[in-house]
């Protein structure tokens, strides 16, 4: 081969590639959401005018529910995806990676649907 030539290497998209990109993906995402929460709140509203009053009118939009469902969302699987980086730091076998895959997976579903459950509960009511 020549030592101009150029070798291309193919990467097969399994779970750690889909992983890696959707981690890159929901920081893209997170950093809008984040930061337009965060101004709304602070900015328009004023931390000092924040109490359940607020929030319940706020949540009397759907629209606002289905933001703040995306913001639970996006960060809860972005920071459980980031523990489960570390945690694969620490898991010698392939069976550990399997087992800390799937617990977490069923940590970050009954916590999501919790949380989204409280947001969305009241809609239609």
């Amino acid at each position: 081969m020549a030592p101009t030539a150029k070798r291309r290497l193919r990467i097969r998209p399994g779970f750690e590639v889909t992983a890696w990109k959707y981690m890159r993906l929901s920081a893209i995402l997170l950093v809008p959401l984040v930061w337009f929460h965060t101004i709304f709140t602070t900015l328009v509203v004023g931390a000092e005018n924040i109490n359940l009053n607020l929030v319940a009118q706020r949540w009397a939009a759907l629209g606002w529910r289905v933001y703040d469902v995306l913001l639970l969302a996006f960060a809860f699987s972005h920071g459980v995806n980031g523990l489960r980086q570390v945690l694969f730091d620490f898991a010698p076998s392939a069976v550990t990676r399997r087992a800390l895959n799937i617990l977490l997976l069923l940590f970050w579903l009954l916590l999501f649907v919790i949380g989204a459950v409280g947001i969305l509960g009241g809609v239609g009511k």
